[in-house]
């Protein structure tokens, strides 16, 4: 409520216009990244859609599909279980 003034706190949007104008440019990215960020997903989706990969289905409340598990096994990564 401090940043704000603390009055009524704005909504999502008035928040982000806020930040904006205060020059809080956190959640926004610069054009290059945008362009290299295109660059590196553009052929990885066009892989997908050309070989019809199907997403892995998991329950809904789960901790993802088995697949992320053995994909973070692999290279020795705990998924999802930050507990120790």
């Amino acid at each position: 409520k401090t940043k704000y003034g603390g009055g009524a706190l704005p909504d999502a949007y008035e928040r982000l216009i806020l930040d904006v104008v205060n020059g809080d440019k956190r959640l926004f990215i610069r054009n290059d990244e945008l362009e290299a960020a295109w660059k590196l997903f553009t052929p990885i989706l066009q892989k997908i859609e050309k070989d019809e990969v199907a997403p892995e289905l998991y329950p809904y409340g789960s901790r993802g599909p088995i697949g992320a598990h053995y994909l973070a096994s692999r290279w020795k990564v705990r998924w999802g279980d930050t507990s120790d």
